[in-house]
């Protein structure tokens, strides 16, 4: 039995990163999916159903999810962050949302131009017609660890945002470091905290990795109780607003096949073909070659 659960976001926060101009062709998108589903991965998100002018990347969420095959036991899901957008996802055929709030008043109006107060209502709307409709739901609450202007966050409000994405149904809550600016200690503090509130099957960590921390972040929240993980193949991915970029901050996902590298090396299970990771590696190669975003950041593709 894996210890640990590894949730795959390139098909969705890697591939919106990359150059606007450049559309990803949908076979690409569709094989890539196939090829993490084949490794092993139980949790794939797979695009969004948000303005496509927004994130142009993933304008074709729809094609995509049309061109899927399904496997039994995967958890396909696509980010839904309003109403406008759910009747693309029900007719998408993907068995789990993801909602997404932000801890962070400036970022929740940088990213959404909402208050967290009214995005609170707006996921809550979301959530309630998942629930409706059968289907699974999970969340993103970022800047969990620092704002965006660096500055370290008070836990308070992810506790209580966090208490509210589960009593809206969530399976589990991912505390993410958006900036990936964060740190060891900083991580171990907040999760801790967390844990005392909730239980870890709740939680995820999902760090992006602008200082090169990634990975130390993910083995301190794992000693820190934390058994679910989000991780992009490649580690591409993060904001794909260029002007949260800019500057320190802004860093892809930390690389799927570096943590399982890791936790293989620590005898710790994931439930992962390292190999058959690293082969859909590739294919994330080939597509930031296609988009003009080469080389990946991934030290073990490279």
């Amino acid at each position: 039995m894996p210890e640990v659960r590894i949730c795959e976001m390139t098909p969705r926060d890697g591939l919106q990163s990359l150059d606007r101009e450049r559309t990803v062709p949908v076979d690409k998108k569709v094989a890539l999916i196939g090829a993490t589903a084949a490794a092993g991965f139980d949790f794939i998100e797979v695009g969004s159903f948000v303005s496509p002018r927004a994130v142009p990347q993933l304008a074709d969420t729809d094609e995509v999810c049309q061109k899927l095959t399904l496997r039994d036991g995967v958890a396909y899901a696509a980010l839904v962050t309003t109403m406008k957008h759910y009747d693309r996802f029900k007719a998408s055929g993907l068995n789990m949302a993801a909602v997404f709030i932000s801890a962070s008043e400036a970022y929740s109006q940088f990213n959404l131009r909402m208050s967290i107060a009214d995005s609170v209502v707006a996921q809550g709307a979301v959530a309630s017609a998942v629930r409706a409709d059968g289907k699974r739901l999970r969340a993103h609450l970022s800047a969990c660890f620092q704002d965006i202007d660096g500055s370290d966050m008070d836990v308070k409000p992810v506790i209580e945002l966090t208490h509210q994405l589960i009593e809206m149904g969530c399976e589990h809550v991912a505390l993410a470091d958006t900036k990936g600016t964060t740190n060891p200690r900083r991580v171990r503090a907040i999760v801790a905290d967390v844990l005392k509130e909730f239980d870890a099957s709740k939680i995820a960590v999902h760090f992006h990795d602008s200082y090169g921390m990634g990975v130390a972040n993910v083995l301190a929240a794992y000693e820190s109780g934390v058994r679910i993980f989000d991780a992009g193949i490649g580690g591409i991915g993060g904001t794909p607003f260029r002007t949260l970029a800019k500057g320190p901050g802004g860093g892809g996902n930390v690389a799927t096949e570096e943590l399982v590298y890791m936790f293989d090396s620590l005898g710790i299970p994931t439930g992962l073909d390292f190999d058959a990771v690293m082969r859909a590696g590739e294919m994330v190669r080939e597509i930031a070659e296609l988009t003009g975003d080469a080389p990946l950041p991934s030290k073990l593709l490279r």
